[in-house]
């Protein structure tokens, strides 16, 4: 790793490092700011630690498991709303950020019920205008940044094409997501049925993994022909690229990360109504809305073989706006 004219050390923390959406946004932020900036990125547990994410970061940071050390930095950004007093004196640093990826108190005994640290919190920076809403803060130390994806994105969906062998008249289908609760495989089970039941041929790839949940989603998936598991992939755009639509059917995302990424790839998306959803999608122009409660999915699939090319024609249009200058701004890095 080279870097020229250092100007700042930066420290991200998050409570484990595993593959999720969390670490994503870390490891794609730190490849904007590493080549002029010092990267640490510390971590507290080891319980879910994911050595292949470890290397990942590699690329562009010093990464460090906290134990009784002590840390200093010009600015720490703290990647998960739980952490203690304890850890927040540990890394000693000139300003604090709070990245909020989740929903605000969404579980008991986050540092948002913490008034001492909610004080000593220099900026809240929400991923989506829905957090922001939920987060009951306003006074000046809210922003709101939309997670921003991968400046290769195009040139690395064009490496392969894992849909390639399959008939054109194939409905292709994709899910880029941790296989665990909460992301909705049940619903995606839904949808499978009903296009079995209409006999609509189709190939659905899931990319991802997980750990307690995902024995049990390859079970109750996995005895569905036109299903296959990919495992983790480093590059899931080459599957978004050349699928028909990416599936989505979460509980609850602060921010799809996956569906700016589809959009940017010209790929139509199927997501439930959770209500950061609504500002990335607009239902029958660039995707699909599904209700959360129980839906008729003979009714979505439908949708979806009708609907297909008008809503990819749509996203022909679809314009990426980088949101790096805002975390420019906000660190104050020129």
């Amino acid at each position: 790793m080279s870097r020229k004219g250092l100007e700042m050390k930066i420290v991200f923390f998050n409570r484990s490092l595993m593959s999720g959406g969390i670490e994503k946004c870390i490891e794609l932020l730190s490849e904007y700011l590493y080549e002029d900036n010092k990267i640490e990125i510390v971590f507290s547990h080891t319980d879910k630690l994911d050595m292949h994410i470890v290397d990942r970061f590699k690329k562009y940071a010093e990464v460090t498991m906290l134990e009784n050390k002590v840390i200093e930095c010009d600015l720490c950004i703290f990647c998960n709303i739980y952490f203690d007093e304890k850890i927040m004196d540990q890394i000693k640093a000139n300003k604090y950020f709070l990245w909020i990826h989740s929903k605000p108190r969404e579980m008991p005994n986050c540092v948002l019920d913490n008034k001492k640290i909610v004080d000593r919190i220099d900026k809240f920076i929400c991923v989506s205008q829905e957090v922001k809403n939920e987060l009951h803060i306003d006074d000046g130390r809210v922003s709101v940044i939309y997670n921003f994806i991968n400046q290769n994105i195009q040139e690395l969906a064009n490496e392969r094409n894992p849909f390639e062998n399959i008939r054109d008249d194939t409905l292709k289908l994709v899910v880029v997501s941790r296989l665990s609760t909460g992301k909705g495989f049940e619903r995606v089970e839904l949808l499978v049925q009903a296009l079995e039941q209409l006999e609509i041929s189709y190939k659905l790839k899931i990319v991802g993994k997980g750990r307690a949940k995902e024995q049990e989603i390859r079970v109750n998936l996995g005895k569905y022909k036109g299903v296959e598991f990919e495992g983790y992939q480093d590059n899931p755009y080459c599957y978004i690229k050349n699928a028909d639509y990416l599936i989505q059917l979460s509980d609850y995302e602060s921010w799809g990360n996956v569906i700016t990424e589809a959009k940017a790839l010209q790929v139509p998306c199927v997501v439930t109504d959770f209500p950061s959803a609504k500002e990335q999608i607009q239902d029958g122009t660039n995707g699909i809305i599904v209700k959360r409660k129980m839906e008729n999915y003979e009714n979505i699939v439908i949708r979806m073989v009708k609907e297909k090319q008008i809503l990819k024609q749509n996203l022909k249009n679809f314009e990426y706006t980088n949101e790096i200058q805002k975390w420019r701004n906000i660190i104050q890095i020129k």
